[in-house]
């Protein structure tokens, strides 16, 4: 496959199996592109057809895929595709890419004569040019750096000489869960005191929490500073009722823990050197958050790329039981069918996590709610829920799990409360949307009808693109009686899935709405109101 020079794909023998059009090109150029040749449907859309609507869209990636399969002739194995992702057999194609290869015209600049008009393309065209811009001809091999030993970034928890003896002690019992909860989502070392390290006077990060209450309300100030250079990269209160040693236990701090952590694992890669490993997985793994968010069929793909790419960099299970998250969701988004394939690749990927993370609360429990959203025997990932809490009981993404696994197993009052209790921490989170979904989930399966509906609505509302919460939506306003609503988010969910009809969603035991068929609101809806 060449790019440098008019884009063009040749056999062994050296004839032409480039199709056309500049659209097949473009999506051969992708594909090739990409480190095991092999993107996300939905993703290729969004690169291709950005100002389709996607069933039109849907269309023509089908016909491009045509187009190239006819231009491969006797080699069009080459090409595969199924109902998430198209692929090239990476084994039996060399491209011009890599500096030095036999055939690369380093006199040409990369995809000269290729025009695609879609303005996501031209993006990734930019970005892709820009990346061989510096490069001359093939230089000197150099020796590779020296690699800097896994963990090295460091975390000291730090008791502050304000207040009373509880008051103290309170607060690095906070600031130590805060420093716990990010040793489970970033490569770190924690220390308790890092003069016993010679090799390292100082760490990355500090984190510091003061207390003070008149035993009948109190205050609790967290702060998070680069130890390096004393930049403040986090700092927030919160107001709360009782003592100071029953803050520990208050859902409010238990948030203020998440939502700190959160919002550092974002900061480490502005702040940090990025030739460090787990610095630059941690750069990674903010954007694939990031783009997780989204919940459309591009920012799954995309989080896909990015917690791989961390996992490339610092061989962490937590990117391993992201990835298998991800691809969880976008089975369930995609809204089933024949996807034994991916199932198979979830299962080696939350696999691989537990191996590799086994006393990571947070890995564990990405794993158990990916199982749990997937498999019909529960009893497995619910225990695996349990552990998570006992790796880490004031990791709230394991206690949302939690919730979901009782849920799940017909334990519904109290998968209630636990979901309830996450609720009410006032946490500041990307994926609070997600956190919206599996509660309207909870209060379905517990009878919470009106809860579910505004739980559903406030996810929707914050990814306009995530049909989940949509599903849920169209049978809790027909229940509730309102039409135009359902009628409403049943046409989003048209425009949302190419392959939707209402005949699937009410009669289709694959289609992915177990929990409101458990529930009896399928079978009660008024098909008739619903029109044609």
């Amino acid at each position: 496959m060449v790019y440098f020079g008019s884009f063009s794909l040749l056999s062994p023998d050296g004839g032409n199996l480039t199709p056309r059009s500049n659209k097949a090109k473009g999506l051969l150029a992708l594909l090739g592109d990409a480190t095991d040749m092999r993107r996300g449907r939905r993703w290729l859309e969004s690169q291709l057809w950005s100002d389709r609507a996607p069933a039109q869209a849907s269309g023509s990636l089908r016909q491009a895929l045509i187009e190239i399969r006819t231009a491969l002739g006797e080699h069009a194995d080459l090409l595969g595709s199924n109902r998430l992702e198209v692929w090239l057999e990476a084994g039996r194609i060399e491209t011009d890419l890599e500096p030095g290869t036999a055939f690369r015209q380093t006199h040409r600049e990369p995809l000269e004569s290729l025009d695609v008009r879609d303005e996501a393309f031209e993006d990734w065209m930019r970005a892709f040019r820009a990346r061989f811009e510096t490069e001359a001809e093939p230089r000197p091999p150099v020796a590779a750096p020296t690699p800097l030993p896994k963990s090295s970034y460091s975390i000291r928890a730090v008791m502050t000489d304000c207040g009373t003896s509880a008051e103290r002690i309170t607060g690095h019992i906070i600031a130590d869960q805060v420093a716990r909860n990010l040793e489970e989502q970033l490569t770190t070392r924690r220390f308790a005191n890092l003069g016993r390290d010679p090799k390292q006077a100082l760490p990355d990060l500090e984190i510091r929490c003061e207390v003070a209450d008149d035993g009948a309300r109190g205050v609790v100030f967290l702060r998070i500073e680069h130890a390096r250079d004393g930049r403040v990269l986090f700092s927030q209160h919160r107001t709360l009722t009782g003592s100071a040693t029953e803050a520990i236990s208050q859902g409010v701090i238990v948030g203020l823990a998440h939502s700190a952590a959160l919002r550092i694992l974002h900061r480490v890669p502005a702040v940090g050197d990025l030739s460090r490993p787990e610095i630059a997985a941690a750069g990674f793994g903010s954007l694939g958050l990031r783009n997780l968010a989204r919940f459309d069929p591009a920012g799954l793909d995309g989080a896909q790329g990015m917690f791989a790419h961390a996992y490339e960099r610092d061989a962490n299970g937590i990117y391993l039981a992201w990835r298998a998250f991800a691809r969880m969701a976008q089975l369930v988004e995609g809204g089933g069918g024949d996807a034994r394939p991916c199932l198979e690749e979830v299962q080696k990927l939350g696999g691989d996590a537990l191996q590799q993370s086994a006393d990571n609360g947070f890995a564990v429990s990405l794993v158990a709610l990916t199982r749990i959203m997937l498999e019909d025997d529960l009893s497995a990932p619910a225990a695996l829920a349990e552990r998570a809490i006992l790796l880490n009981s004031n990791n709230l993404f394991a206690r949302q799990t939690l919730a979901v696994a009782h849920s799940a197993v017909g334990d519904t009052e109290t998968a209630y409360q636990l979901s309830l209790s996450c609720r009410q921490s006032e946490t500041d989170d990307d994926l609070g949307h997600l956190w919206d979904l599996y509660h309207a989930l909870v209060c379905i399966s517990s009878g919470r009808l009106d809860e579910a509906r505004v739980a559903a609505t406030r996810a929707s509302r914050a990814a306009p693109r995530f049909v989940a919460p949509r599903r849920q939506l169209v049978a809790l306003c027909a229940h509730a009686g309102d039409m135009a609503a359902a009628r409403s988010h049943l046409a989003e969910l048209q425009r949302l899935e190419q392959d939707f009809s209402l005949d699937r969603y009410l009669q289709d035991p694959a289609y992915p709405v177990l929990t409101l068929r458990r529930a009896g609101l399928i079978d009660t809806l008024p098909r008739g109101d619903f029109g044609d």
